[in-house]
């Protein structure tokens, strides 16, 4: 079953949000649309208990920005596509620390998160719609997970916030943070500021989780109709042999 959601953030910044096309055999899979830009996200988590002694949680999240997704292919000797840029290194760092914590305590299974940008625009960015596609699409799967996060990007033009600037409006703004967070609170914050105050810091803050909390309340609607029954688990336990009294 196609499901589709959509949300207008302001500003002509129309968002969807659409499960059950594509990439069927993943645990779960989401595709975010912003202008003519598409960012595809999968995510996969093994069923198969970790080892007994296992203290850490193994969570690999990449994201991947294609010359395919804007009809070109790499120049150079090779015409292939390479090792992630740094960009991409950087995008899938921003997704990971915003996910990471949502996960519930002695979730030690083995899962992968893909973020891949299937169509661009080259004026809007992806980086940002895909925190959002790896949301949405753990939130359709059976993985267990506390609630949906998002994440935005806010600039600002004259005194006016927007966001998810374009590249456009990007080079006109004098700020460019990227904000990661949950319905209730910030899980992640990165940007540059052209020498803003403080309380404008904290007013941009604001704005962009305003946007968030809509962005959260569209995968709560989108996973009450294509989510699945949460897998059981057994959290990992330390041994009472190594914890000293």
């Amino acid at each position: 079953m196609i499901i589709n959601k959509e949300i207008d953030l302001g500003q002509g910044k129309v968002i969807s949000i659409e499960t059950g096309r594509m990439a069927k055999q993943a645990d779960g899979a989401a595709v975010v649309r912003l202008g003519d830009t598409m960012v595809i996200a999968t995510v996969v988590s093994n069923k198969k208990a970790p080892p007994p002694n296992q203290d850490f949680f193994p969570l690999q999240v990449e994201y991947r920005e294609k010359y395919s997704a804007a009809g070109k292919f790499p120049g150079g000797f090779f015409k292939r596509e390479t090792r992630p840029s740094e960009k991409e290194i950087l995008s899938s760092r921003l997704i990971d620390r915003a996910l990471r914590p949502l996960f519930p305590d002695g979730y030690y299974y083995e899962t992968q998160v893909i973020v891949t940008v299937i169509s661009s625009d080259q004026i809007n960015d992806g980086d940002v719609l895909g925190g959002l596609a790896a949301s949405a699409a753990i939130m359709v799967s059976d993985i267990p997970f506390q609630n949906p996060m998002s994440e935005v990007r806010v600039g600002r033009i004259n005194g006016t916030f927007i966001v998810n600037p374009d590249t456009n409006e990007l080079a006109n703004s004098d700020l460019d943070i990227c904000i990661g967070g949950t319905a209730d609170t910030i899980c992640m914050l990165e940007g540059e500021m052209k020498e803003i105050s403080e309380a404008e810091m904290v007013e941009a803050i604001r704005f962009g989780h305003d946007a968030i909390r809509r962005l959260c309340a569209l995968q709560t609607e989108l996973a009450a109709e294509a989510g699945k029954p949460t897998r059981p688990f057994a959290p990992l336990q330390i041994p009472a042999e190594l914890v000293e009294t």
